[in-house]
């Protein structure tokens, strides 16, 4: 079993399960979290709030002057409306990502592959306090990657649709310094420190494994014909009618 951190990053829990290799529309979902509150802890985040923050610049620059004035709109007003929007957006995307997954298939993979215990013993083991800090520190790297998820779907989506909004994700835009507000790198660095003053620690070890093994279990419990359907569109489908509401027009 591979224990360098980003591969971890990749497998613990299923609160963030990468799922690249199924369907390039999925990413990373809390399966075992309700997404509404995953998803306002992520955008809450200093990363969460970086992105707002270039999303509330990009909207003030891009909304047509004559519509905000029709509208009585504020100019000032567009980045807290742009942030109520990319939150119910993003809650609403996440929840139709879960809904590609089958629970009780994945749980039968589970226990199939850790023993008709793991669910129980997984849990139980999350109590551990090496568990606990472990997944402390590996927090803030689970909230990046949805919020990665949701702006590139986000921008894909606006991109197809020729929307007059300018893209916010740092992958899409090469923006290094909002690129450096993810703090992916830095969590990496501290698991690696963690994990190797942890080598001994049974109830770690035996989490990390039974993790690794739920991740796995997620492929077969994907919902196939569903999946090769979500793209952008999927998460994003309307949000254009929104903008429009903060004068963000098509091309």
């Amino acid at each position: 079993m591979n224990d360098t951190p980003g591969r971890r990053l990749g497998c613990v829990g299923l609160a963030t399960v990468l799922l690249a290799c199924a369907s390039p529309a999925l990413a990373q979902l809390p399966l075992s979290e309700p997404p509404a509150p995953f998803v306002r802890e992520a955008f809450a985040s200093p990363y969460g709030r970086a992105l707002v923050a270039e999303l509330g610049k990009v909207l003030r620059a891009d909304a047509d002057p004559a519509c905000l004035q029709s509208k009585n709109t504020a100019a000032e007003q567009l980045p807290e409306r742009g942030e109520q929007l990319i939150i119910a957006w993003g809650i609403r995307a996440m929840e139709k990502q879960s809904s590609l997954l089958d629970p009780k298939a994945h749980e039968e993979a589970f226990t199939k592959s850790a023993g008709r215990n793991a669910t129980a013993e997984l849990k139980r083991l999350r109590e551990n306090a090496d568990v606990m800090r472990y997944l402390a520190i590996e927090r803030p790297a689970r909230l990046a990657k949805v919020l990665d998820f949701i702006f590139e779907q986000f921008d894909r989506h606006l991109l197809v649709e020729r929307v007059k909004l300018r893209a916010i994700s740092p992958l899409g835009t090469g923006n290094v310094a909002l690129a450096d507000e993810n703090p992916t790198d830095e969590v990496e660095e501290a698991l690696e420190t963690f994990l190797k003053g942890k080598k001994k620690s049974a109830s770690l070890q035996r989490f990390l494994a039974l993790s690794e093994k739920s991740a796995e279990a997620i492929k077969p419990s994907i919902k196939r014909d569903e999946a090769a359907q979500a793209g952008p569109r999927a998460f994003f489908g309307g949000v254009e009618a929104d903008l429009a509401d903060l004068c963000i027009g098509k091309r």
